[in-house]
């Protein structure tokens, strides 16, 4: 199973765009600015379960620049699945929110976040007669962010980044056109935009997927615990430790922090600031106790995260922490730790994988680019690079090349 598709409308620096992918490695290439950022923050919007859950809305600045008002307007990111598995559990699961209706197994599907007005601005927008620029500019005057709603569907089988599509679906604003209303309910095209997934049928909990960012500050990432890759590795295996495993390790530790805490040079630190205190504002105003303790980690997942990596580079025989690595040294290592994480990841009973790159040449030799991009593969995996590399471009297939020409 992989993504055969991606369709944006009025996402961020993309109007209308289809970027189709095939299995196996793709390659996204273009400058800055011309939205490979953007479109793998639409497939992780839909996908990561890291992501999606931490960015639950949207907001006006995701709307397409180029739009004159964004209020009334949908932004729309759609993924289309091809080659999915015949295993029974995915098919029912995929049958039952988004493949095409058939009467048989399917081997296409679709998944959509709709970012729309809500049913009653929806209806106020029916409601205005054709050409009615002053009505539309009153309705969208009143329209907020807390009037749109985020909705997740599948079967969608309308393309709305056709124009015409859009405007019969959506509405055409250049004209004031909108679906009209029959007995105070929207038009009847539920069938075409698709059916809502629940939230707690969210597919990004049936996929692994796994985003390398661009490799600008990896030092930083390693000393923020939100980011580190390590800890993430370090806690999927501190899962697995059996219960009880650990105990002789913490109790060992339990001991070390009682020994250091009772050393006389400690105690005396401790004697020192309470007579401190006393000199300096009196006995009334001092601490009823105090005591300095060793704060080693006494629960056996924490005490695994408080590891470190200490690394010789290539070279070099001294072992080094990643601070004091060269930059390019660095990034191989977080950029290593990631795909270890999707490895550990994509051992689970996902129905399907997939891994995005950003910019792997960030601060590395030409050279290890190209093998780079020659030797990371997966078993069952879709990998989709994004690059302004020429040394990467040049060694991509062609039919797997996508050039991102979004301009806002």
């Amino acid at each position: 199973m992989h993504i055969s598709r991606v369709s944006l409308t009025n996402y961020r620096n993309f109007a209308r765009t289809n970027v189709a992918l095939t299995p196996g490695v793709n390659t996204i290439i273009g400058e800055n600015g011309s939205g490979k950022s953007n479109l793998f923050r639409a497939i992780r919007l839909l996908l990561d379960d890291t992501f999606a859950t931490r960015r639950h809305d949207l907001r006006d600045t995701d709307f397409h620049r180029g739009l004159s008002d964004w209020r009334g307007h949908w932004i729309v990111i759609k993924i289309e699945f091809g080659d999915v598995s015949d295993d029974e559990a995915v098919q029912s699961l995929l049958l039952q929110h988004t493949a095409d209706d058939s009467t048989g197994d399917t081997d296409r599907a679709t998944y959509a976040l709709v970012f729309r007005p809500n049913t009653q601005k929806r209806n106020e927008l029916s409601t205005l007669t054709t050409g009615d620029h002053k009505g539309l500019l009153a309705l969208q005057e009143a329209i907020t962010l807390d009037d749109y709603e985020r909705v997740l569907l599948g079967k969608m089988s309308v393309d709305l980044t056709n124009p015409d599509e859009y405007a019969r679906i959506v509405g055409d604003f250049d004209n004031v056109i909108f679906p009209s209303t029959k007995n105070n309910s929207l038009p009847n095209y539920t069938a075409e935009t698709g059916v809502p997934v629940q939230r707690d049928m969210s597919l990004w909990r049936e996929f692994s997927l796994s985003y390398v960012p661009a490799l600008r500050n990896v030092v930083a990432d390693f000393n923020d615990p939100r980011k580190n890759p390590l800890r993430t590795l370090l806690s999927i295996r501190s899962e697995e430790i059996p219960e009880g495993d650990f105990d002789d390790i913490l109790e060992m530790v339990r001991e070390l922090n009682e020994s250091i805490e009772g050393r006389d040079d400690v105690q005396d630190v401790t004697r020192g600031i309470k007579k401190t205190f006393k000199d300096a504002v009196g006995e009334t105003y001092s601490p009823t106790s105090m005591k300095i303790q060793s704060e080693l980690p006494l629960k056996s997942s924490d005490l695994f995260q408080s590891l470190k990596l200490y690394v010789s580079e290539h070279g070099d025989s001294a072992l080094r922490g990643l601070h004091e690595m060269s930059l390019g040294g660095a990034n191989l290592v977080y950029l290593t730790l990631k795909l270890l994480e999707f490895e550990y990841q994509s051992k689970r009973q996902a129905i399907a994988n997939f891994l995005l790159i950003e910019e792997p040449e960030a601060h590395i030799h030409t050279h290890v680019q190209k093998t780079l991009f020659n030797r990371v593969t997966f078993e069952n995996t879709q990998i989709i690079y994004s690059t302004h590399s020429t040394h990467i471009s040049e060694v991509s297939e062609i039919q797997r090349v996508n050039v991102s020409l979004a301009r806002g």
